[in-house]
């Protein structure tokens, strides 16, 4: 064999080589193309699926707007108590800037239970059970108060019987404050 044919030999290897080269090189194109196609598709079917749970979000947002108005409303009366000793010692010192006279007062902490089922929001609440003997219009007037000051309280129970001089009034009552669940750090 002589060096041209050697050079010949040569160069068809090489160019078998390069043809099987730009094939393997050509198959991995289309093969990305492929998925790029896929991918394309798959991005176009998840926008589609984006944009009408956005759609249905904002639906719901409007189709809710004045309950989430009424609760935005609500939530700064709600935050103010998160423990026991804040809603007594709320309670205990509107008695005393009224001036009432306080026969006793007993604060325990129960489970909040609407329709007998547990309330997960509020999940406690403080039950106040105080005894009052003054005069009817005071009293009323720190019931008012209360109401004004707490407006998530909820009276239980109110007991009202003629009190110990002639124009004052007993008022036993049972005053609930629920108990916002602690938030965590």
């Amino acid at each position: 064999m002589n060096t041209k044919q050697i050079a010949c030999l040569l160069l068809i290897v090489g160019m078998a080589v390069a043809v099987q080269v730009g094939l393997t090189l050509r198959k991995h194109a289309r093969e990305a193309a492929a998925e790029a196609a896929t991918a394309l598709e798959e991005e176009q079917i998840a926008q589609t699926q984006l944009d009408q749970e956005i759609r249905l979000h904002g639906d719901l947002r409007n189709q809710s707007k004045e309950l989430l108005d009424f609760v935005q409303q609500w939530e700064p009366y709600f935050a103010i108590i998160e423990e026991q000793q804040s809603a007594e010692t709320a309670i205990s010192m509107r008695v005393r800037e009224a001036g009432l006279l306080n026969m006793a007062q007993r604060y325990q902490q129960v489970p909040n239970k609407v329709n007998n089922k547990d309330n997960s929001s509020l999940p406690k609440l403080v039950r106040s059970s105080l005894v009052f003997d003054d005069k009817y219009a005071p009293l009323l007037n720190w019931m008012g108060s209360m109401e004004q000051m707490r407006p998530t309280a909820r009276i239980g129970k109110v007991g009202l019987t003629k009190g110990s001089r002639g124009e004052d009034l007993r008022m036993e009552l049972v005053l609930e404050v629920p108990l916002r669940k602690k938030s965590t750090p």
